[in-house]
C-alpha cells in the first residue's frame, strides 16, 4: 500500500498522542530514533513518521502488538561489586556473557579482569574523586510466550552494537530459567572518549523503541508505546518502593502500598470538600486528546470505502472502548467506596463535583463506539 493511501490518517494528532513523557534532554548518540520526544516547536516540526509507518504502527498498538521491556536494573561501584555483579549474570561460569569486542566468556578469572580494566578507566578518568557507579545493568525482555530466547539474545546484540558500540563497553548474558526469557546487559559508565554514561527518561523510551526495531527486523511485531498512548494513567508502581517495602517488612515501618492508597481514597470519598489534584485533571485530559486522535482516525478510515480500512477502523474502535477509565489509583478507590456507601446509605457521596464517575458514567465512557464516534 502506498503514501498515499494511508495519507487519509491524521498524522499530527497521532504523533502527539504517540509522543513518549518528557523527562530530561537524551544524554546519548542514536541512529535509530523514531518518534521524536517533543519539546519547543514540536507543532511545526515534520512528522518523524511517513504515513505507511504511522499506519503499521497504529496497526500494531490498536491489534495489541507485545510491548518491549527495557529497565535500568542497578548500578555497580568498583571492581569488587561489578566482579560480583557478573558472575550473578553469569550463572558463576555457567552461562556464556559476550562482551562488546565479541568474546565469549564462561571464565570468572576472565570476568574479573574486565571488572578490573572497567573500574581502572573510570578510576583514571574521574579527576574530582566523585562517588560514582562504574558500570550500569539493564534488563531487556518481551513478555512471556511471545518471541524465543535465540531471537531476544540477538536482537539485544543488535540494539547494543547499534547504541553503544564503539563508546561504551558492554556485556550481554541471556538467561531462560525465569517465567520468559530476559537479557542482562551491563554498560561500562566511562566512555571510551571521555563520555559518561548517564541515561535520562527520554534515553529509556528511544531505547525501547530502538529494540522494538529490532526485534520487527527479526519478525517479531514488537511495539514500544508509552503507556498513556494505550489509555493507561495510573503510574506503575517502581521496582525501588517495591524492594523498601520488603525490607522493612516486619520492622514496624511497613511501607504499606496498598495502605497508603487506602487512606488517601477514604479521605476523598468521605471529604465534604474533596481535593481535585492537578495531575489527575490533567490526565483526564490527555486520555480524552488521545481517544480523540484515535476516534479521527477511525473515522478517517471507515470514509474511504475499502475493506481492509473498516476492519482497522473497528480495531481502532474496540481499542478506544477497552481503554481503562483515566483515573489514579486514589480515584478508583475512592470511586468504589462511594458507591458502597450509596448502597448501604452511609453517607452522601460527591463523586460527581469531585469528578469521579459513578457506575453509568463509567460503563458510558466505555461503550464501543462506531469508527467516526468522537468522545466530546
Amino acid at each position: 500500500m502506498s503514501d498515499d493511501d494511508d495519507g487519509v490518517l491524521p498524522l499530527p494528532s497521532l504523533m502527539e498522542a504517540w509522543r513518549p513523557p518528557t523527562g530530561g534532554k537524551r544524554s546519548l548518540r542514536g541512529a535509530t530514533l523514531r518518534i521524536g520526544s517533543g519539546g519547543k516547536g514540536r507543532g511545526n516540526a515534520a512528522p518523524a513518521l511517513s504515513a505507511a509507518e504511522a499506519r503499521a504502527k497504529l496497526e500494531r498498538i490498536v491489534r495489541k502488538a507485545p510491548e518491549v521491556m527495557v529497565k535500568i536494573s542497578g548500578k555497580q561501584r568498583g571492581a569488587r561489586h561489578l566482579a560480583e555483579h557478573f558472575g550473578y549474570i553469569s550463572r558463576h561460569g555457567k552461562l556464556e556473557i559476550r562482551s562488546s569486542e565479541g568474546e565469549i566468556i564462561t571464565d570468572e578469572k576472565r570476568l574479573k579482569a574486565i571488572a578490573a580494566d572497567w573500574d581502572m578507566l573510570d578510576q583514571a578518568m574521574n579527576a574530582y574523586g566523585k562517588d560514582r557507579p562504574t558500570s550500569m545493568s539493564m534488563v531487556l525482555s518481551m513478555p512471556g510466550g511471545t518471541t524465543d530466547a535465540a531471537t531476544i539474545h540477538d536482537a539485544v546484540q543488535a540494539f547494543a552494537r547499534v547504541e553503544f558500540e564503539g563508546q561504551f563497553s558492554y556485556m550481554v548474558a541471556l538467561h531462560t530459567d525465569t517465567a520468559h526469557p530476559h537479557v542482562h546487559l551491563t554498560v561500562a559508565t566511562q566512555g571510551q572518549d571521555g563520555t559518561r554514561f548517564n541515561p535520562r527518561k527520554a534515553d529509556l523510551h528511544h531505547w525501547r523503541e530502538s529494540f522494538a526495531h529490532e526485534l520487527r527486523q527479526r519478525g517479531i511485531a514488537a511495539e514500544a508505546t508509552p503507556r498513556r498512548a494505550r489509555g493507561h494513567v495510573q503510574k506503575r508502581v517502581r521496582s525501588p518502593a517495591h524492594h523498601l517495602e520488603a525490607r522493612t517488612a516486619g520492622q514496624g515501618r511497613e511501607l504499606d502500598l496498598n495502605r497508603l492508597i487506602e487512606e488517601r481514597a477514604q479521605a476523598f470519598a468521605r471529604s465534604q470538600n474533596p481535593e481535585r489534584r492537578l495531575e489527575d485533571v490533567l490526565a483526564l485530559g490527555r486520555q480524552k486528546q488521545i481517544r480523540g486522535a484515535y476516534a479521527d482516525a477511525a473515522a478517517a478510515l471507515a470514509a474511504t470505502g475499502k475493506d481492509e480500512d473498516r476492519a482497522l477502523a473497528e480495531d481502532i474502535a474496540g481499542f478506544v472502548a477497552d481503554m481503562p477509565a483515566a483515573v489514579s489509583r486514589r480515584l478508583e478507590r475512592a470511586r468504589e467506596i462511594m458507591i458502597a456507601d450509596r448502597v448501604t446509605g452511609a453517607v452522601g457521596s460527591p463523586a460527581r463535583d469531585a469528578g469521579v464517575d459513578g457506575p453509568q458514567d463509567r460503563n458510558a465512557s466505555q461503550r464501543k463506539r462506531e469508527p467516526g464516534d468522537r468522545e466530546r
